[in-house]
């Protein structure tokens, strides 16, 4: 096992340099350094958060004496373009429909395309994966759920905030309704969050993905394992 896994880690390495080879190809008129460390930055912001919602993206000291979003918008850009990175929009009010009209260009989180390679980047060894014994895998889960979630078209996300209360993702259903997505990387099921949006908006349901098994007995409030969400819309439209 050890064996295989120092190879996974040597393809890993590679993938990384051939993208960071390629800033320099194709970055045309953006500065191929500035993508750079926007690319760099992506896991190390993410990896900031202790079990807790992603926070949005940081712009400050990204890029020495570039602070605002004007600033580093042609790098961001460039690697969404290129689908290394995606955007989830947090929204700061009722999330009602359409969801683009209530997000800021200027306001959001951003993932990272692969969680493996996620993980090497940010040197979280295979056991460490295994094993979830590094502090901070809250992260880990929700950015494999924003993958899955990019991979069946949901693009951008949008996500929730009120005061101290975070939603990871909030999407429409169908029939336009707003279905609220908490994202719960280990067992804990209690989501103090989701029961503070359920109070202030009543949705006609919810949904949570957890680190265990879950249940699907009342059809108002789903709970279903991280690995269902690449089935997310079979489960709100059911």
């Amino acid at each position: 096992m050890l064996e295989r896994t120092k190879k996974i880690s040597q393809i890993h390495a590679s993938l990384i340099a051939g993208y960071e080879r390629d800033f320099g190809k194709y970055s045309g008129k953006i500065s191929a350094q500035h993508i750079q460390h926007v690319f760099k930055q992506v896991p190390t912001q993410l990896a900031k958060n202790i079990d807790d919602s992603v926070k949005r993206f940081q712009f400050k000291d990204v890029i020495e004496k570039k602070n605002r979003y004007q600033e580093l918008a042609g790098p961001i850009n460039y690697l969404e373009k290129c689908k290394l990175v995606s955007k989830c929009h947090p929204i700061e009010s009722q999330p009602t429909s359409p969801l683009l009209a209530l997000a800021k260009e200027n306001y959001f989180k951003l993932f990272f395309f692969d969680i493996g390679l996620l993980g090497h980047m940010l040197s979280i060894t295979y056991q460490e994966h295994q094993q979830q014994s590094f502090n901070y895998k809250g992260y880990i889960s929700e950015n494999f759920v924003q993958n899955e979630m990019i991979a069946h078209n949901h693009q951008p996300t949008y996500s929730w905030e009120y005061a101290r209360a975070e939603i990871e993702f909030v999407i429409k259903a169908q029939n336009g309704d707003i279905i609220p997505i908490e994202v719960k990387s280990g067992k804990r099921t209690r989501a103090k969050s989701l029961a503070s949006y359920v109070q202030r908006y009543q949705p006609a349901k919810t949904l949570k993905l957890i680190g265990s098994t879950g249940s699907l007995d009342d059809p108002k409030a789903l709970v279903a394992p991280l690995y269902y969400a690449g089935k997310i819309e079979e489960l709100i439209e059911g």
